[in-house]
């Protein structure tokens, strides 16, 4: 048999079929849904800068972890309603799992969301919060929805230990805390009185001030010198730790030392900060992130995550502004020094 040579127009039309085969995008194929990545929804209840440093960590850590996701990022601004159109939205979308920065981000997810697991991250503590029953609960404590987390809870025997080093005469703390924004600050303030009134804890007592917003703030510092206090506490309280210079301005005197929890806080001006490594944190999330995706679920038996330590850091130039002479014991222990700019 003898093969005739395929006319041009016939080749042209063959080669063209060929091209556009080749050329088309790998999306219009048929997808192995066993090959998808992921789809996490991430949900922030307003722009805290601790939220982003732990959704940094959980982003890198399932990357080290060599885990392919799509995140589907929703930021509510402290709206409410906001908030159930975005978590209603993440409903809709079919994610994998929805992971939620902080403690009020937690709350609304339990009460907007049904059959999605929920990670949640950046909790100081969920006990308190009544997100779990308890540390080793994985439903929550009213509406029985599968979900852990990480917490960034620390020890109040941990963050006293680097407040007495900094004030070794410590018997008056006083605490500022806002009215829309003090869910967390008012955790560390139960705990905190929990501990002290322990056998054998510190005797120190603790007085805070409540605020609406940041225009109370003076009124508050007033309140709290007025009881002669020995140190202000700036608590992981957004409108607190974003205000402090609203706070040093209202001080009588310069030397009125201002310890923080809050890991912005002494970055903003506070004194010293026993705070969380919130990179660290949320790459501990992502482990929980992992397990519930190999799983498809909430794994049963599935512990809260706590951290065991703390960042102590020390900022040197608000101590220099301040005049106030800090222990070198205190300086001796710090992970991070800030230090004055140079002149």
């Amino acid at each position: 048999m003898r093969f005739r040579p395929l006319r041009s127009h016939v080749l042209a039309s063959w080669l063209a079929t060929v091209a556009a085969l080749a050329a088309a995008p790998a999306a219009a194929l048929p997808q192995d849904p066993a090959t998808t990545p992921p789809r996490i929804g991430v949900f922030f209840w307003h722009d805290s800068p601790n939220d982003e440093v732990t959704f940094a960590g959980v982003k890198q850590g399932l990357l080290a972890a060599k885990v392919p996701a799509t995140f589907l990022v929703r930021q509510a601004n402290s709206d409410p309603v906001v908030a159930a159109q975005q978590l209603k939205e993440l409903q809709a979308a079919s994610c994998n799992l929805v992971l939620a920065m902080g403690t009020r981000a937690t709350q609304l997810a339990q009460q907007h969301l049904s059959g999605v697991p929920i990670v949640f991250a950046a909790v100081t503590n969920p006990v308190t919060a009544n997100i779990v029953a308890d540390w080793d609960n994985t439903l929550d404590a009213d509406h029985q929805v599968a979900l852990c987390g990480a917490s960034n809870w620390i020890a109040p025997r941990s963050v006293l230990d680097v407040f007495q080093l900094a004030v070794p005469k410590l018997r008056k703390l006083g605490m500022l805390r806002s009215h829309d924004n003090g869910v967390v600050s008012a955790a560390e303030l139960a705990s905190m009185r929990a501990f002290l009134q322990q056998d054998g804890a510190p005797r120190i007592t603790v007085h805070d001030v409540v605020v609406a917003d940041a225009a109370g703030l003076p009124q508050a510092v007033e309140q709290l010198q007025e009881l002669k206090v020995d140190a202000i506490w700036i608590p992981i309280d957004l409108t607190i730790y974003q205000n402090i210079e609203a706070i040093k301005g209202a001080l009588e005197t310069p030397h009125l030392p201002l310890l923080t929890t809050a890991a912005t806080g002494v970055r903003n001006g506070a004194l010293v900060g026993a705070a969380v490594d919130y990179h660290l944190h949320g790459r501990r999330a992502a482990t929980l992130v992992q397990r519930v995706l190999k799983a498809s679920a909430v794994p049963s038996g599935l512990k809260i995550d706590r951290m065991h330590s703390s960042l102590v850091v020390v900022n040197l130039k608000a101590a220099q502004a301040s005049g106030i002479e800090l222990p070198l014991s205190l300086l001796a222990l710090a992970d991070e020094l800030i230090a004055p700019e140079a002149k």
